[in-house]
């Protein structure tokens, strides 16, 4: 194998610092750059003769005073206990006024026979984006959403959560507790514990599980769950959809009350017109009835069958308005 030589590293170490896709800069304790490369040159804006042999860099990339003081004192502050920072955060301007969110690294190296820092620095924007669009997402959507760790313990809890159970985020994330003063009844609690327990050692999820929770200030409400597995590193850990189906239970729970009110009232004036209708049925085949009588008999039918149209008509007005908590279509027939 061929030696390199040390001009021969130095070039080759030139154009792995020059074509890395990540902003890298060499620099002293003062801040003064030494080398600027190709990506930091498209990440901020700046051409490598507007920054090399100078500090300004630092406040045209940090150009708010009490940020820029800020952060040179945290640096100074890790500085101080060690000779290097590790993923340190920091949002930078560029030259064309857009933000950029950096991760930084540095390292103390040898920069030709000198004591120097090499700084990298990873644009981390476009992550940091999907990250807060997924939380805003997770945060504003209308459901109790949880991640839990294998042993319940709570790592999310969104606002939906916070809503509906009444526990604020600060109450519940970090420990397993909420599960208790949600199910405050010990034998209910095992109970729904054995439940998801069987559901799960055959098929690792459950979908539509309808518990009976308590909130904070002790209203009872319904919740159907649905829960997947999500990886985590060295396991899995469960994220948990409650969807609150109270109002739509108590809706179901007033219709089919209402049917069975509606059965039980159309019953009787069709069991009538039944009996009435055999009786005239009777009489004509036995000639007791005149035509005036048996005319007389049959409309009394008719205004008994019209009555029971009339109920059936306002029994579809309510079934179109069956997502309202108590129609009003409900009350009417029901007092009428």
């Amino acid at each position: 194998m061929t030696e390199t030589s040390g001009d021969e590293s130095e070039c080759i170490e030139a154009g792995i610092l020059e074509n890395a896709l990540v902003l890298i800069a060499v620099l002293d304790k003062k801040g003064r750059i030494f080398e600027w490369n190709h990506a930091a040159e498209n990440i901020t804006g700046y051409a490598k003769a507007d920054v090399i042999g100078n500090t300004n860099i630092w406040k045209y990339i940090y150009p708010d005073k009490d940020y820029r003081q800020g952060l040179t004192a945290k640096i100074a502050e890790i500085l101080a206990t060690k000779n290097h920072f590790e993923n340190l955060e920091t949002t930078i301007k560029t030259r064309s006024g857009a933000s950029r969110i950096i991760l930084w690294n540095t390292k103390e190296i040898q920069w030709y026979g000198e004591s120097k820092a090499i700084a990298v620095g990873i644009d981390i924007t476009r992550e940091k984006e999907m990250d807060a669009f997924g939380r805003s997402i997770i945060d504003n959507a209308n459901v109790l959403m949880a991640v839990m760790a294998p042993k319940g313990k709570v790592l999310l809890w969104n606002k939906g959560a916070e809503l509906i159970t009444g526990y604020s985020r600060d109450d519940v994330v970090g420990n397993s507790t909420i599960w208790k003063h949600l199910y405050p009844d010990a034998e209910y609690r095992s109970t729904i514990t054995r439940q998801i327990t069987g559901i799960i050692s055959e098929q690792r999820y459950f979908e539509n599980l309808v518990t009976m929770i308590v909130t904070k200030t002790g209203e009872r409400r319904i919740i159907s769950w649905n829960t997947r597995q999500i990886e985590a590193s060295g396991g899995y850990n469960e994220i948990a959809v409650g969807r609150d189906i109270t109002e739509q239970r108590h809706a179901e729970e007033a219709l089919l009350a209402y049917i069975s009110e509606m059965a039980m009232r159309l019953k009787n004036p069709v069991e009538i017109i039944r009996d009435n209708l055999q009786e005239i049925a009777a009489l004509v085949k036995e000639g007791k009835l005149t035509k005036e009588e048996m005319v007389t008999m049959l409309e009394g039918q008719v205004r008994n069958a019209k009555q029971v149209a009339a109920n059936v008509l306002e029994f579809q007005k309510a079934i179109a308005e069956k997502n309202k908590d108590i129609p009003e279509a409900y009350r009417s027939f029901l007092s009428g």
